[in-house]
């Protein structure tokens, strides 16, 4: 694999936070080079992952501390 691109540009872009010019280069990269399609791959399972253990507080929860704030 010819290194085109850093691990901070595929953490960008699986956040959907690369710069409308490099998005470009880099889909076209992922297209001539396919070991670096699999890497981004793997960075999307990993944030799929990650995103399914976050948790969100309740609405309760939301509400106690809104609730909490405006007494002060």
């Amino acid at each position: 694999m010819i290194k085109t691109s850093t691990n901070y540009d595929m953490v960008k872009y699986v956040y959907n936070e690369l710069e409308e010019n490099k998005k470009t280069k880099f889909k076209i990269n992922t297209y001539l080079d396919p070991s670096l399609e699999k890497e981004v791959e793997a960075f999307f399972e990993v944030k799929e992952a990650l995103d399914s253990y976050f948790e969100k507080p309740s609405e309760v929860v939301i509400s106690k501390i809104k609730d909490y704030s405006l007494m002060k």
